[in-house]
């Protein structure tokens, strides 16, 4: 399957891959702009993506396939719960 453009890492920019520090140790985490959570490696805590925008997940029908992830998802990127 051909990933759209957002996802696909060949149209991706330098600022697109970054680092922020663990709220746990104040290790750092590398982030790829579409990873939801990792674990920080030294303190092992689960650290959210704190710019992740999967906007296009809402209503592409292959957001499942191509990132993952359920498309009807409510849960943020803060690990909150939106209102719908």
């Amino acid at each position: 399957m051909v990933r759209c453009p957002g996802q696909d890492q060949r149209f991706w920019k330098p600022e697109d891959i970054f680092e922020v520090k663990c709220p746990g140790c104040g290790g750092s985490v590398e982030f790829f702009k579409d990873e939801p959570k990792l674990k920080c490696r030294k303190c092992r805590r689960i650290v959210l993506n704190p710019k992740i925008n999967l906007g296009c997940a809402k209503w592409c029908k292959y957001a499942e396939q191509c990132l993952g992830i359920m498309k009807e998802s409510d849960e943020q990127p803060d690990g909150s719960k939106s209102s719908k």
